[in-house]
This record gives C-alpha cells, structure tokens and sequence, in this order.
C-alpha cells in the first residue's frame, strides 16, 4: 500500500478548503491527535477510552466520503463531475485505495453493523500498543487513512480550481 504520509498534518493546513467533508475530516485530525498523545494503559490496565474514540475515528473517516459524495456533490455541476471521478477510480482501482476499502469501510461497517472491532490492546517487549487485525499498528493505520483523506480532498480541491468552481465558491461564501 501506497503512503501518503507528508508533512506534518497538525501544522500543514491546506490553502484551499472549499469543499464541506474538511470539516470531518478535521475532526479525524483531531482524534490522531488523540492517539499519538494519550496513554492506552494505566500499569497493566487497559485504559477503555480509545475504544470510544477508535469507534468515532472510523465513523468520521467514512463520514468524508459520505459528505463528498451527498453535499459537495450536489454544489455545481463541476462538483459532481470531480466527486463522481474519485468514486469511479477509487471503486475501478480497489488494491490503489485498499486503505478505504480494507480499512475505512469495513472497519467502520464492523464497528457500526456489529460492534466488532479489528483493532485490540497488545503488547511486546517495547511495551502496549493498539494492533489492527492484519497485525498492524491500529493508530498507524488510522494515521495512515487520515493522511490519504487530505491527499483526495487537496486533489479534488486542485480539480475544482483549474475549472474555476472553487474561486465561485470562495465568492459566495462571501457573500459577493
């Protein structure tokens, strides 16, 4: 699997934020920030709370593409065209965004169908950790999908500026 782990995500901003599934995807910002600087365990005893956020984390990673694909979709014609484009290449080229596919969706679904979780408290010689089913560091891969959300949505951002949109947008927003 590809990365698209650059710059620091807390202090990089994109310049253009147009499009409404930012706001999700900020919040999914804010619980990495979570994961990277809260403890798991107190001693030997698991501390429950990142299951709550875990839980909310993948709920709000699937919330971005639902946002793209029912709100700013319906914003312009030229929306449509550039939010259909990354729903067709991503369903044409599932192993290219497996992180949404064999990550984001089905985590959530499981999460949210079943209440089962792919990711569980475990440990080694360095000490606890979250591990993913696949053996994985679960927050890792959070972080991981939370870095690929900014890379779709800064592409579909480029997209809209070279058709104009996002200057249109930006105008009325201001109400000019």
């Amino acid at each position: 699997m590809a990365s698209f782990i650059t710059g620091d995500i807390f202090t990089r901003t994109s310049p253009i934020q147009t499009l409404k599934a930012w706001e999700p995807y900020w919040d999914c910002v804010g619980i990495l920030f979570h994961f990277q600087n809260s403890d798991i365990v107190d001693g030997d005893d698991e501390l429950p709370e990142w299951r709550l956020h875990w839980v909310s984390g993948l709920a709000l990673l699937r919330t971005v593409g639902h946002v793209l694909a029912k709100v700013d979709a319906l914003a312009s014609p030229a929306h449509a065209t550039a939010v259909d484009g990354l729903w067709a290449t991503l369903k044409a080229d599932r192993p290219s965004s497996a992180i949404f596919w064999s990550f984001i969706e089905e985590e959530r679904n499981n999460l949210l169908k079943t209440y089962t979780f792919g990711a569980k408290l475990s440990s080694d010689e360095d000490g606890y950790f979250i591990e993913f089913a696949d053996g994985q560091d679960a927050f890792q891969l959070f972080r991981e999908a939370v870095y690929w959300w900014r890379h779709q949505l800064e592409l579909l951002e480029k997209e809209l500026r070279a058709t104009g949109e996002s200057a249109n947008l930006r105008q009325v927003a201001n109400g000019k």
